[in-house]
This record gives C-alpha cells, structure tokens and sequence, in this order.
C-alpha cells in the first residue's frame, strides 16, 4: 500500500513539472596556448566576432556551450561569453551556431574560439629563445 501511495505521489510531481523545463547552459573550455593574461570577470565585455579579425591574433581556447532544446542563441551566448572571459581573450569568434537535434546532442549549440589579438612574442618562440634577425647590408 505504502508503494502505492508513493508511486502515485511522485506521478503527481511529474504531472506539475513544466513541459519545458530550462536548465542553465553548460560550458566546456579547452586551452589550445596560454593567452599569457589574466582571466576577467566573468561579467567582462566580451566582443562577438563571425568572421575572422584584419589583424593578427592567435587563438587560445574552443569555447563551447550548450542550452538545452528550448534555448536560442541568445540564452546561450552569455555562457558562451563567461567561459572566454576566463581565459583572458579580447574577443570570441563564432565558428558554428545551431539548433541541432542527434544521438549524442540535442540543444542549442555554439562554437567558438577565444582568441587575443597580435602575434606571439619573441620569448614565446622556440621554448623562450629570441630568435635572430639578420640584416643584410
């Protein structure tokens, strides 16, 4: 009887449950180099790029975030944005931005890298060697 009674009572929380229930965007990041800066705040004014910079830049991590079915590029870029903060990037570039439903992922999807703008240093070239410049007379 107790079973009965506690079968019928989680059917009736199931019931109150809305259809679509939201749960915040997840966020993976991967370093492909150290950015060689600090990480911000997460609420950091981060730009969204959907073409690649004129200038030079290097990219520092993928950025991926997913929401859930419900979820639009709007609720999931804020996500998005917060996991490039951390890795001190100037700017975010989009690579793919997508609903998408499949067997290994359902939801609203972005990728993107985080990158910095300029190239890399001299001390960061072959394992912290300068390399030399030559000029010919």
């Amino acid at each position: 009887m107790a079973l009965v009674i506690l079968l019928s009572g989680l059917a009736a929380l199931a019931g109150c449950a809305p259809a679509g229930v939201a749960f915040p965007p997840q966020v993976d990041v991967a370093e492909i180099e150290p950015s060689g800066r600090a990480a911000k705040p997460p609420d950091c004014d981060m730009p969204v790029l959907r073409t690649d910079p004129l200038g030079d830049f290097r990219k520092v991590a993928t950025v991926e975030a997913i929401g859930n079915v419900y979820a639009t590029e709007k609720d999931v870029m804020p996500a998005l944005k917060r996991g490039a903060c951390g890795t001190g990037a100037d700017a975010v570039l989009i690579l793919a931005s997508k609903s998408q439903t499949g067997e290994t992922l359902t939801g609203y999807y972005i990728n993107a890298i985080a990158i910095v703008y300029g190239k890399r240093r001299p001390s960061e070239i072959e394992g912290g060697k300068a390399t030399e410049r030559y000029r010919i007379p």
